[in-house]
């Protein structure tokens, strides 16, 4: 008599069904509307920045922290951004957002995870390149080389190309489904 020890097989060689429950009009309608909005604030980037501006103004104003946000500009490079920088911080969480949100909705959960990875890396090496320039005595490539790399990550080539990379078949994918046999039952 021989042994039946479990051995698993791929059982049809398909790919497994997404664990993914979101599907449907309203998930199609949020995609959407997430990309209008994405689109929108690309195109009116400037206006919707000179809002966020005023606001922190006056939040800043009416807290009495005008000198301080003041003092804190002067020590940031010109070549950074020329704008107070609540304001960009604010306008780069509120365009991240909606692309992570994007992506959320339209890669399976490991994906997102990794994608979620990649821009914390991303930014992560944007402060690197910052902090480099800044200790460097603010050397100029470096605060060029640091703005090319934020303007890319609050842009919308980052989802445009992670989506089309995962659906491609790169980056982390569902496991195969798998039967299990009987070793005996296993032909050579």
């Amino acid at each position: 008599m021989t042994a039946s020890l479990p051995v698993a097989l791929p059982s049809d060689g398909l790919p497994a069904p997404s664990p993914r429950l979101r599907t449907g009009p309203k998930h199609w309608l949020l995609i959407g509307l997430l990309l209008v909005a994405l689109l929108l604030i690309g195109v009116y980037s400037d206006s919707i920045l000179a809002s966020i501006t005023s606001l922190w103004q006056q939040a800043l104003a009416a807290a009495g922290l005008s000198r301080v946000a003041d003092a804190m500009q002067q020590g940031i490079n010109g070549g950074i951004t020329k704008r107070p920088l609540p304001a960009v911080a604010t306008y780069a969480v509120l365009y991240l957002s909606i692309c992570l949100a994007l992506l959320w909705l339209v890669l399976l959960p490991m994906q997102w995870r990794m994608a979620w990875k990649l821009y914390v890396g991303a930014l992560l090496v944007y402060v690197a390149i910052t902090l480099l320039g800044k200790l460097a005595g603010n050397v100029q490539w470096a605060y060029r080389l640091s703005r090319q790399v934020l303007d890319f990550v609050i842009s919308p080539l980052p989802v445009a190309g992670l989506y089309v990379l995962f659906r491609a078949g790169f980056g982390p994918q569902p496991a195969r489904p798998t039967t299990t046999l009987p070793i005996d039952s296993v032909s050579e």
